[in-house]
């Protein structure tokens, strides 16, 4: 009796065994590579102090509205920081662009801001047609 008590355990011991087999060390399927999300981000939320446009062979006369909005920005806020960026619809017109945030930051240098409160950049938004500086504060 005792000999068949201890058989019936045993056997329902190994109730919740599985069998050992090759598929239980093989490898797991690797999973499918899923393109990565494009976030949805606009090109920047805040409202730029100003913004030239560079149309189809335009070249703005930007100097004196540029001029304005520095003096009034700095009688406002002594230390405000200057973020250039240029803004193109695709990457290969970036280096064109880049070459117009320059001159726009050289502009604002002429107002006596120090190259070290302006900072450059360069930025894609499909929506826009050629090629845009904006000058935001900060």
């Amino acid at each position: 009796m005792i000999r068949r008590l201890a058989i019936l355990l045993v056997a329902l011991s190994f109730n919740g065994c599985t069998l050992i087999d090759q598929n239980t060390f093989a490898p797991a399927p690797e999973a499918k590579a899923q393109p990565a999300p494009v976030p949805d981000i606009p090109v920047d939320p805040r409202v730029p102090l100003v913004v030239i446009d560079y149309g189809e062979g335009l070249l703005p006369d930007y100097a004196g509205l540029l001029h304005s909005a520095v003096r009034a920005a700095e009688s406002r806020y002594p230390d405000v920081q200057y973020d250039v960026i240029a803004v193109v619809a695709d990457a290969a017109a970036a280096p064109e662009a880049q070459n117009n945030a320059v001159g726009v930051m050289r502009a604002i240098m002429r107002d006596r801001v120090p190259a070290s409160r302006i900072h450059l950049g360069v930025r894609t938004d499909p929506a826009i047609t050629g090629s845009q500086v904006r000058v935001y504060v900060r």
